[in-house]
């Protein structure tokens, strides 16, 4: 038995001796294999992005399919629908006005009215609009996400998270919390003291909370080891907010202001992308315009009018989802790629 082994191994040798290059590209694809099984496994899994959420989340892509909720004028065409990201394929899915829609797997998860109660619920159901279920009932409507089969979501006073199977329901603090986002094992938030905005930081199970920074903003984005956050600077002689933006990192060090940002920003449309800002902005006359700067306080561009006097703002690959009027003043649902051409009635 021990001859035997002996010249298994010796023919391991010879074979590796002889094949070096072979050998050599087997070891370089299994140590691939085994990269990108740790990448996987250790990936965040996220419903939507916090910016889109922030902005009440009534669009989420999964692969190919955009997911979007329509809430005109014409109550027969409102609800949840899927559409290919090309435009093709358009299809109801939901008779729901569902915001801060999130989607993991199989399932969307949002917030819709429950007219019964008088209030909102927390809704799951399938991509297909089969198998609804109500997770959680009478919540705050505001921003829900979903992380890694967590979904965190505002329940009276208090900030919580559910399993997405409907367990384990988790308190994670009672401060009332303004905006969130949750980057691997953190949950990044902004909350109001002594009317500034605090940005701090707690571990997804609520614990080992810290403050990061004692004067920033409601809305903020993480990037890397940094923390980009729009501060909101009261001019008493000319009555009027000044926007600057920050950056910070993850631990609260090293602030740094990146650009002052012109003009009468509209704070709640603020989206973040990978390299730029999408917002809002009132123009002369009071009209409403979407613009984007990049990410260092530079180019600031107009990608299009708007003819209502809000919107919201969600940002899907290189699209712009926005709620708007036509001429007639009748609400509806547009899209417009990120450099203002093709715009779209959805």
């Amino acid at each position: 038995m021990k001859e035997k082994i002996i010249n298994l191994k010796n023919q391991f040798v010879s074979f590796i001796k002889a094949n070096k290059i072979l050998s050599i590209s087997i070891c370089a694809v299994l140590l691939i294999i085994i990269i990108v099984v740790i990448i996987l496994c250790t990936r965040t899994e996220i419903g939507n992005t916090g910016s889109n959420l922030a902005n009440l989340g009534f669009s989420v892509k999964d692969g190919s399919w955009t997911y979007f909720n329509m809430n005109s004028d014409k109550s027969e065409t409102n609800g949840i629908y899927k559409m290919k990201s090309n435009g093709d394929k358009k299809e109801k899915i939901s008779e729901d006005n569902g915001l801060y829609l999130n989607k993991a797997g199989n399932y969307l998860y949002y917030i819709t009215s429950n007219e019964d109660l008088n209030g909102y619920d927390l809704i799951k159901i399938k991509d297909n609009g089969e198998d609804r279920q109500v997770i959680a009932e009478n919540i705050v409507p505001d921003k829900v996400m979903v992380v890694d089969n967590w979904i965190y979501y505002f329940d009276a006073s208090n900030f919580c998270r559910i399993k997405t199977n409907q367990k384990d329901k988790q308190i994670l603090t009672d401060k009332s919390i303004e905006n969130y986002e949750i980057d691997g094992k953190w949950i990044y938030y902004s909350y109001m003291n002594d009317g500034k905005y605090v940005i701090a930081r707690m571990k997804t199970n609520g614990e080992d909370n810290t403050r990061l920074e004692q004067d920033a903003g409601k809305t903020f984005y993480i990037k890397g080891n940094n923390i980009y956050y729009i501060y909101e600077n009261y001019n008493m002689e000319s009555y009027e907010y000044n926007y600057e933006l920050y950056k910070i990192k993850t631990n609260g060090k090293n602030k740094e202001k990146v650009a002052d940002l012109n003009g009468q920003i509209e704070v709640n449309t603020i989206n973040f992308g990978d390299n730029k800002i999408y917002y809002a902005k009132t123009e002369d006359g009071g009209s409403l315009g979407i613009y984007s700067i990049k990410l260092n306080g530079e180019e600031e561009t107009k990608i299009t009018d708007v003819n209502g006097y809000s919107t919201s703002i969600n940002v899907i690959d290189n699209w712009l989802y926005y709620p708007d009027q036509n001429e007639n003043g009748d609400a509806q649902m547009l899209r417009v790629n990120v450099n203002g051409e093709n715009k779209q009635s959805l």
